[in-house]
Order: structure tokens, then sequence, then C-alpha cells
């Protein structure tokens, strides 16, 4: 593009990327042009992108690297364990966002298989804002290492021996800090695991508020634990995500991959007492992306169909049953803190409601029309309003899907996503009620090649939910693309609503103009605060009181955005941008005459 070279001529080359940026919030090469790229393209630059999870990235260790493999053999010992004697123990999953809710998923899929051996479910999830956030982001309690440390301590009181895993891809949630130093007090109860996707020193090394520790110093902590065979820190580096920082992508599917991985592994021993080579159960991972992007040219089909929709102004909806369901609901989950998008504009249900979504606090439909997630509440509520754009897509491994009469009748456009296996095919009957449609064929034959029939077969809905989610982050990652809300691989919309999303936010800023951090701090708060003159009491505020404020906002980056570049008032960034209506038509066209002028 000719707006990245001239910017290249005005701003120094340090600006556009760092040494010293953690690897999840570099920019990925492959995909600095992804906003100018058709459907198609988009897709086989995702493509690319995830293929790194497994090949790795640059010389840092990778997925299979002996430290990582060895490192997760041992969690598994751990793991099996406690699965032994599960009504003692504890294996807990924790995190904030994706990273909650896809410990989630993770929980209740082998709860399910304990309770299918007849033993006591022993796996608990940890969200940071409770379960209101695995609908919409509670992101600000994130920041707060106290509460998770008292939530841990509640969840596994009565246990003797607990496995627990803190996933923070970019390792800098304090929320998770509070709950690994929480462990590493009490090794005698406690086996912590840091999961995530930077290098140690990479560790965030910023205050966090209310407390003296930094992420860092805890991370140095463990590495001591470690050491000493009493703690484990998991942190394959696979790359950064195709979408800056957007760890729902590359990191979202690594954590998946790296948590079945242990726990099928661990199970298979225990239960079926069965060896697992753990390196050939994650190929069998990647065999099934190869399978997913074979179908990129139908993926693309339906990222242009969700552009449309986008675009006019209207809704994405994702229809399903028990574990792809929920895919769909954490794919939409996610869209409004990435892409500024409203809770609207993408959204997930799942059949049975909360009988198929066994969260710890029940049934909490009564919060609001965004907590009501069953086929039933989708008739009610949004099949009367659809409109001819709207997009409607139904996920199911199932040949026996039943489209009910509504749907069938249904004027929006229609789409299919269906996984199944080499036995196994959607009948022509039933995809001629889309007007597109998604056939995966799971490789199993190829997998069973490397490890047993019984292995592959007894995994295939963890397969199957996978590929889901490579389809899914194609879809919304797409649409939104196509709606102009990523500019150069950056999420120039992104919500302001926590520590990471404040600092990166002015990375964003600074990343695009040429002033100081300092500088860019100032523009965002004045977009925070609607002012051009800031006050002394705003400006020496804690980060947590600008983004109590920043939170509910829209737009907040884009404005502080064209500010800084054109130097102008907030009042006049605002203009800039309801001219354009598309922000990174507004944000190209604004850096475009910058360019000019300083040539």
């Amino acid at each position: 593009m000719h707006i990245h070279r001239s910017l290249k001529d005005v701003f120094p080359e340090s600006m556009m990327s760092s040494p010293h940026c953690p690897i999840t919030e570099l920019r990925n090469s492959n995909t600095t042009n992804i906003e100018v790229c058709s459907p198609i393209d988009i897709v086989s630059l995702l493509q690319k992108c995830d293929a790194e999870i497994f090949d790795g990235w640059d010389d840092y260790p990778g997925i299979f690297s002996e430290r990582i493999q060895n490192t997760l053999n041992r969690i598994v010992s751990v793991a099996a364990t406690i699965l032994e004697n599960p009504e003692e123990g504890a294996i807990v999953f924790s995190g904030c966002g994706t990273s909650g809710r896809l410990a989630f998923i993770t929980t209740k899929t082998f709860n399910g298989r304990l309770k299918k051996e007849g033993k006591t479910p022993c796996y608990q999830y940890i969200i940071a804002g409770g379960d209101k956030a695995l609908f919409t982001s509670q992101e600000a309690i994130e920041d707060d290492p106290v509460e998770g440390e008292k939530i841990l301590e509640q969840t596994t009181a009565g246990k003797s021996r607990v496995l627990y895993i803190g996933i923070t891809c970019g390792l800098s949630a304090p929320f998770v800090a509070g709950q690994l130093d929480h462990c590493m007090k009490n090794t005698a109860k406690f086996t912590p695991v840091l999961l995530g996707f930077n290098s140690v020193d990479q560790a965030r090394n910023l205050p966090i508020e209310k407390w003296d520790q930094t992420f860092l110093q805890v991370v140095k902590k463990l590495e001591h634990t470690e050491k000493e065979g009493k703690g484990f820190i998991l942190n394959p580096i696979i790359g950064p995500e195709p979408i800056t920082g957007s760890s729902r992508m590359k990191s979202g599917s690594a954590t998946k991959i790296l948590l079945e991985s242990i726990f099928v592994t661990a199970h298979t021993k225990v239960f079926c007492g069965q060896f697992v080579r753990i390196p050939d159960f994650i190929k069998s991972y990647k065999m099934v992306c190869d399978s997913t992007y074979k179908e990129k040219v139908d993926i693309a089909a339906l990222i242009e169909m969700a552009g449309r929709s986008l675009n006019a102004g209207c809704c994405i909806y994702y229809l399903g049953l028990d574990n792809l369901a929920i895919m769909g609901m954490i794919d939409a989950s996610e869209c409004p803190p990435t892409f500024g998008a409203t809770l609207d504009d993408v959204r997930g249900f799942i059949r049975e409601g909360y009988a198929e979504f066994p969260i710890n606090e029940g049934n909490i439909s009564h919060l609001g029309k965004h907590f009501r997630i069953s086929k039933s509440d989708f008739d009610k509520d949004i099949l009367p309003t659809l409109s001819k754009d709207d997009l409607i897509v139904v996920l199911t491994s199932d040949t026996d899907i039943v489209v009910d009469h509504t749907t069938k009748e249904t004027k929006c456009q229609k789409a299919l996503v269906f996984i199944g296996d080499e036995t196994e095919k959607m009948p022509t009957e039933v995809q001629s009620l889309f007007d597109k449609t998604v056939n995966v064929t799971l490789p199993m034959s190829e997998m069973s090649r490397t490890l047993p029939e019984q292995v592959t077969r007894g995994n295939k809905q963890l397969y199957a939910e996978m590929s889901v989610k490579w389809i899914l982050n194609s879809i919304s990652t797409g649409a939104h693309i196509l709606k102009g809300k990523i500019y150069q691989n950056i999420m120039v919309d992104v919500k302001v609503s926590n520590n990471k999303l404040f600092h990166r936010a002015v990375g964003i800023i600074q990343r695009y103009s040429d002033l100081s951090t300092a500088e860019c701090k100032e523009y965002l708060l004045r977009s925070i605060y609607h002012t051009d003159n800031l006050k002394d009491d705003q400006v020496a505020a804690p980060i947590a009181e600008h983004i109590a404020m920043a939170t509910p906002q829209q737009k907040i980056v884009p404005v502080a955005l064209v500010a800084a570049i054109l130097k102008c008032p907030v009042d006049k960034a605002k203009s800039v941008l309801e001219e354009h209506h598309v922000i990174t038509t507004a944000i190209s066209s604004t850096l475009e005459k910058v360019s000019s002028d300083a040539l």
C-alpha cells in the first residue's frame, strides 16, 4: 500500500514495531495489509498464521520443543495423581476473557468424562468477573490480584491437593498473578502452572494497582518453584497474532490444544491404562487445522455473507447444540472488546439453554437479553426481527440435524457448518435449505496411524470444536475487516476495558503518530474525558478510574488516534470520523494527509 510506504518515510521504523514488545503484542508480518485483502486471501493469511502454532516461530522454543514436551509430561503426572483420587483433589483452570471461557468448556468436557467413569467431578473453572464474563466483557476484574486470590481460596476450600493452571496468554493478567502467588505460598496443597505464550522476560513488569508485585516478579518466583519441582511454566512461543494482540485467535487455539492434550493423555493413562505420546496427539490437531482450511473457499463465502450483514447494520447469529454451540458463544462474546462491536452484532445460542451450559451460578437469563441463550429465546426475541441481511450460522457435527420450520422459512441469509468424518455426509436435502455449507471432513483414519483408534474416535468432539473455532474466528475477524474495524492488522477500535487494553491503546496511538508515550496517553485521556483541557485530578487518577470511564464508551481509540495524528482538538477528530463513517477510511485518509504534508 502506498500509505504504508509513505508512513515509513515519515515515521521511524522503530515506531512500527519494537524489539522490546512482547511477542503476543507484535504485528504478524504475514497480515500487515490484511485489511485490503479479499475474503479468500484473508482466510489464506489466517491459515498461514495458525500454522505457526505447530511449526514454531523464529528461533524460540515452540510447542514441540524438548522443554515444553518435558513440562507437558510432568503436568500429566500431577494430573493423573489427582484423577486417581478425585474426591480429595481439584484441577482448577483460571483466566480472564477468552482464557476463562476456554477454562469453562474444558471443565465441562472433562467433568463429563469423569461422570462416565463413575468418578466424582474434580475440575473447576474460574473466570474473572464471574459467569457474566462468559457472555460479556467484565475485564476490569482482570486487574485485581487480591480478588483472584480470594476466589481461588474459596474454590479450593476443603481440597487437599490442587493442580492450578493459570492462563494468561501475554503473561500479564494481575487476576492470575494473585492466584499464582497464593499457590506458591502453599505448595504442599497447590501445584501452580502458568500457561502463556511469551518468554519469561517479557512478562509484564508494570506496577499493579493496590499490590506490591509486578507480574514479572511473580514469574521469577515461579521459576524458582519450578526448579524445586513444585510448579511449572508452560510457555511455547507461537508467534504474533494475525490481528495484533488478539489473543482469542492463535493463543486461544493453542490454549485449547495444550489443555486437551494434557488431560486426554492423563485420562487415557488413568482410566484406560494406555500411553499416549503428547506430540502425536498435538499433531492430530494439525491435521484438523489442515482439513479445516481445505474448505477455505467456502469459509471465505461465509466471511462475505457475514461482512454483508455487519455493513448493512444487521447481525450474525450462531445456533447449535452442546459444545459446538458454546464455541459459537465464545466467538460472539469476543467481538465487543476486540472490534468495538455492540453486544447484538454477533450472538450465540445453544438449543437447550442453561441445561447444556452448566455454569457455576446456574440460569442467569434474568440479567437481561444478552443472557437469554436458548433456541426458544432466539425464536422469541430474534426470529420476528430478522431481515434479509441478517445471517444465521448453524453449527453441527450431526448428520441427523433437524432444521425446524421457523429456520426453514426465515428469509435471512443462512449458512451451515458441518464437521464430520470420512464416513459421514450431510444429506443434500438438508444442505439445500442453506445458502452456503462448509463441510469439514476430519481425517480420522490418518490420525489413527499414529494414535490408538480408541483415542482418535473418543476425541472426535474435541476435534470438531477446534475446527469450528478456526472457522468462526475466520468469519468474525473477516467480517469486521470488511466493516473497516482493522487497519494494517491493528484493532483500531479496541475497547479500553482493562489495564492491558489501556496500554495497548496508548501503543496504537504511538504507532501511528510521532509522539512520546506520555503525549499519547494524554490524547487517550482527552478522548476518554471529552476535553482538550484535562484537569489535574483526571491526569493523576489511577488507570482503573480511566478504564471505568472508558469502558461504556464507543470509538475512544479512533478519536484519540485521529486527534494525535492531526494534533487537533477532540471535537475535530470526532468530526473527521463522522465524515468518513468507516473508521479505517478516516485513519487512512488522515495518515495520507500527514504523509503528504510532511513530504
